[in-house]
């Protein structure tokens, strides 16, 4: 062995010895505050969960009751309350759908999509897909037959573009 592998070696053994040491020193070094905020969260997401669940069984009511106006009314305040959940936002879907209003419902059908996949995986109880391509079938056919002339071709393309967004979702959902 000449001089420059008898440094290396030594390089290497130094490098482990320092690694070693510096494992061992922070073995133990758990942080308990994490988890306690962890946890915490998870308890105030179930309180939310509740207050969500009752106000989106009282708009399923008004939806099946025809009332759409309070039912309108009292899914924006849902959707304002809580803007990262996807429910609200699938009922206000629903009330366009009730309205014959497929072209409105579509973005709104969009924005549940991308806050909750799930409404796209037939695995889960969330599925929603067959009503989905309902609205989207009706909406394409609602700008096929030229029903929306008078919207300007900005309006139109936005539209397109959120049907053919969740077409290709629904296209790539679990099967």
């Amino acid at each position: 062995m000449d001089r420059l592998d008898k440094i290396s070696g030594l390089a290497i053994v130094i490098i482990i010895i320092s690694a070693v040491m510096l494992i061992s020193s922070h073995v133990g070094e758990a942080v308990p505050e994490h988890d306690m905020r962890q946890k915490m969260a998870a308890a105030d997401y179930s309180v939310v969960n509740s207050e969500m669940e009752s106000g989106v069984n009282m708009i399923r009511n008004l939806i099946e009751a025809n009332n759409l106006e309070k039912a309108g009314m009292l899914t924006q305040e849902l959707i304002q309350k809580y803007p990262y959940e996807g429910e609200p936002r699938m009922m206000m879907g629903d009330i366009f759908m009730r309205r014959q209003e497929p072209l409105r419902a579509v973005p709104e059908y969009k924005e549940a999509v991308i806050l909750n996949p799930d409404y796209l995986d037939k695995k889960t109880p969330l599925f929603q897909g067959k009503k989905l391509k309902v609205a989207v079938n009706e909406a394409l056919e609602k700008i096929g037959k030229g029903v929306s002339e008078n919207a300007d071709k900005a309006t139109i393309g936005s539209y397109k573009k959120d049907i053919y967004y969740l077409q290709r979702r629904i296209a790539g959902s679990c099967s």
